[in-house]
């Protein structure tokens, strides 16, 4: 994506709640935005900037995440009203085909595979399941060890083989990363990765971040298309960015204005876009150096996500 000249403002869509999750299809042809308060889900036409039709309503269940899948017309989400489960929503006519239960606490994040139908849960309840959209059990569970702390996350890379989980060490020592063959994940990791907190709190110290490193929770994980670097959103207001075959610390990414409020890579791997509590978009380069600032929201940026096919930025708010 080019930052020098752009990109410009192309369309507005108002809404009276904010933004808790967007998602793009991967065809770029359109983008699903959901927002938790209202409990409704936009589809908007990214080739047009406009809502072909008036949004969709979750009010017995409530939205919190949307997830799009390899159907056009199709989402998976999460939610927001107590049920640990993931529903597969037909938006042609509007219903739900089938509700993935089977953890026992909220889910956390929610990962497609880029490739097929398989997709990844991981809730508070500890556990990490991996799902077929075309049946209604899981097809492999993975649970915490006694010696990882916190929720655990999962994310496919871009190629749809392999995926990784990662969850606090106890004590505070740093976090793990494991990741799998997704088509052999019952043979256990083939890689093991330990982000250590002296590592993470060297590589602050060097880049003159000042974050205390015993508030550093990561709270998402995502890869690059590549695959070769892992960025981790984390409290209070961090993005790390990590070598996505070792694991070392190559960037830690603080705005000097406000704290970071979510975060993503573009799809040419060369940007990371990041939203701040002041209602900006940070945008740096992988080197962590930033390039641009774009403003225009005026309260805190909740959710962004670029498009795989177009050069286009989706940014949510409350406004």
């Amino acid at each position: 994506m080019d930052f020098n000249t752009g990109p410009q403002l192309a369309a507005t869509f108002p809404h009276n709640s904010s933004v808790s999750s967007l998602s793009f299809h991967t065809d770029g042809e359109h983008l699903f935005a959901a927002t938790e308060e209202d409990s409704k889900l936009y589809m908007i036409n990214a080739k047009t900037g406009t809502s072909d039709q008036p949004p969709f309503r979750c009010e017995r269940e409530g939205i919190s995440t949307v997830t799009s899948t390899h159907n056009d017309r199709c989402v998976l989400f999460t939610p927001s009203k107590g049920q640990h489960a993931v529903h597969y929503w037909s938006l042609h006519d509007n219903k739900i085909l089938r509700k993935f239960r089977g953890h026992s606490d909220k889910i956390v994040s929610v990962s497609m595979s880029p490739t097929d139908d398989m997709f990844l849960t991981a809730s508070k309840d500890r556990a990490v399941r991996l799902w077929n959209i075309q049946q209604a059990g899981c097809v492999g569970q993975m649970d915490l060890p006694s010696q990882a702390e916190g929720d655990p996350h999962a994310t496919f890379d871009g190629t749809g083989m392999v995926f990784a989980i990662t969850a606090a060490m106890a004590g505070k020592q740093g976090n793990y990363i494991h990741l799998y063959d997704a088509k052999n994940f019952t043979g256990g990791a083939f890689s093991e990765m330990k982000v250590l907190t002296k590592d993470l709190e060297a590589a602050m110290s060097r880049l003159g971040v000042k974050a205390p490193i015993d508030s550093v929770v990561w709270r998402t994980m995502s890869f690059n298309a590549s695959g070769n670097q892992i960025l981790v959103e984390a409290d209070p207001g961090l993005v790390i960015l990590l070598d996505g075959y070792e694991g070392t610390v190559q960037r830690v990414i603080e705005s000097k204005t406000s704290n970071i409020t979510s975060s993503c890579f573009t799809p040419d791997d060369q940007h990371v876009l990041v939203g701040t509590e002041a209602g900006t978009i940070e945008v740096y380069n992988v080197q962590g150096s930033l390039v641009k600032t774009l403003e225009g929201h005026l309260g805190p940026v909740t959710s962004l996500a670029c498009n795989p096919k177009y050069g286009q930025i989706a940014s949510g708010c409350t406004n």
